[in-house]
């Protein structure tokens, strides 16, 4: 075998390992909310308590997207890609061995600041080493998470009636050291950027955002905080470290996260447009089970089954767009996806019980489940185009791009999350709040998110137009 061959099916490999990395993290995201009762139950503790466990994993993953991007372009990123395994599966195997809650919690936070490196980092290894068909690569891992959606609660479902809500996790373990051989054997000298790492900036990036989605969080559990200290001083203090952390990293020779990823066009309407995406996508589908028990009656088995077909639909979808999508253009997929997600939420929230059509009746569970294809299809189109449009504006910076772009939506899906808790606290039937939540959602995606997409560069399609295979870079914004 040659050395381009080796290089070759070295590539694939890691990409292997690295789509088996994001399915694990993947699963894991949703097989735990299956296992709160047993939890509780089993470590004589309290649903709040239980509930820090998903909240701490979602605190410090959202912290640790950015910076692990930035991070690698430093130490190596296939060398921080195997540090991020090994402390995913070190607090995977400490989450299963926890003797109370406590512990249980801080492995969970092992697990996040090892799951939260995964995306960016390997973007950025498939970014370096997919040239020629990074869009499609990268495209791919879209079609990777709506599969753990499907796999994690019914896994989780699996393994609690047979054996145990430790497995959960335990399971990780194995498949974890599977991925560190593999890793191991495509060790290899990285390209390295000797840099100083901005450690008051991180500490300071990771305190404002830890205040801010702390206050979000608290509010999400009690609404009744809204008009507390308990909500107010964190998000005060948040607002502090943001305007100290903004200020540093204008000074700072070698900055955590680069100012112009963040604010500067067109970095800021790709921010704005994965804040809304997440705020509107992440968190109102996840009320949609729940809408379906107070909406329609369904039992525990329907309502968990109901976004199968989204996550389904969406699998498929983004596989198939990955393939051509540099003959589509990403402006095209972005707009109808977002189109198709807004149409199904408005569907949603009609609340229609049943529809009959030429002596054909579909009842609520069958309606239901259209819909949520319909917004999976949505995803499918929208999801690749977008994380590639963005990537396309600055390649080299994929890691950076990538964990940024996963904390915006990250902070948009908890934000999302507090305000449907909050309003649903608020009205006295909680079906009918959550049919204007569903319609309001649609309403902000045609309106504000779907022009959003319009004002964030089409690289792909200026490419068709010229002619040409390789990227059409677009100028980096720079301070003047």
């Amino acid at each position: 075998m040659t050395r381009s061959q080796r290089n070759r099916s070295a590539r694939y490999l890691f990409f292997a390992a690295a789509a088996l990395s994001l399915l694990m993290f993947s699963i894991d995201s949703t097989v735990v909310a299956v296992a709160i009762p047993a939890i509780t139950r089993d470590l004589g503790t309290s649903l709040v308590w239980v509930g820090w466990t998903l909240t701490a994993y979602s605190l410090v993953q959202t912290v640790v997207m950015p910076v692990a991007g930035r991070l690698g372009e430093s130490f190596g990123l296939l060398r921080l890609f195997f540090l991020s395994v090994v402390l995913f599966t070190v607090g995977s195997m400490l989450c299963g061995l926890a003797p109370n809650i406590y512990l249980l919690i801080l492995a969970r936070v092992v697990q996040a600041l090892g799951g939260g490196g995964f995306l960016p980092l390997s973007a950025a290894i498939v970014s370096r080493e997919f040239p020629e068909s990074r869009q499609q690569m990268i495209g791919l891992f879209s079609s990777i998470f709506p599969l753990g959606g499907i796999i994690g609660p019914n896994l989780g479902g699996l393994i609690l009636q047979f054996i145990s809500w430790r497995e959960i996790f335990l399971v990780n373990v194995p498949i974890g050291i599977f991925i560190l051989v593999v890793l191991r054997r495509l060790w290899r000298p990285e390209p390295r950027k000797p840099q100083r790492i901005d450690v008051a900036g991180a500490l300071t990036f990771a305190g404002a955002i830890f205040s801010l989605l702390a206050a979000l969080t608290a509010v999400g559990d009690n609404p009744r905080l809204v008009t507390s200290p308990v909500f107010w001083v964190p998000v005060g203090l948040a607002a502090v470290l943001l305007g100290i952390f903004w200020v540093h990293e204008h000074r700072v020779e070698d900055p955590l996260v680069d100012p112009a990823l963040v604010g500067r066009p067109p970095f800021l309407t790709v921010n704005v447009y994965n804040l809304m995406f997440g705020a509107c996508v992440f968190s109102f589908f996840s009320f949609v089970p729940y809408y379906a028990v107070v909406q329609f009656g369904m039992s525990p088995v329907e309502s968990g089954a109901i976004l199968t077909p989204r996550s389904l639909v969406m699998s498929v979808t983004a596989t198939l767009v990955s393939l051509f999508l540099l003959r589509l253009g990403y402006r095209l997929p972005m707009a109808l996806g977002i189109g198709l997600i807004s149409l199904s939420l408005f569907l949603v929230g009609r609340g229609w019980s049943e529809v009959s059509l030429d002596g054909l009746r579909l009842g609520a569970f069958g309606l239901l489940a259209l819909q949520m294809g319909l917004a999976g299809l949505g995803m499918g189109l929208a999801a690749p185009a977008a994380n590639n449009a963005v990537l396309d504006l600055m390649p080299e910076r994929a890691g950076a791009i990538t964990g940024l772009r996963g904390m915006f939506r990250s902070t948009g899906g908890i934000l999302g999350t507090a305000v449907v808790v909050l309003i649903l606290d608020l009205v006295p039937d909680r079906a009918a709040g959550l049919r204007a939540i569903f319609t309001g959602a649609a309403a902000l995606l045609a309106g504000l998110v779907l022009p959003l997409v319009f004002l964030i560069p089409d690289s792909a399609r200026e490419r068709r137009r010229a002619g040409r295979a390789e990227p059409v870079p677009t100028p980096a914004p720079h301070d003047d």
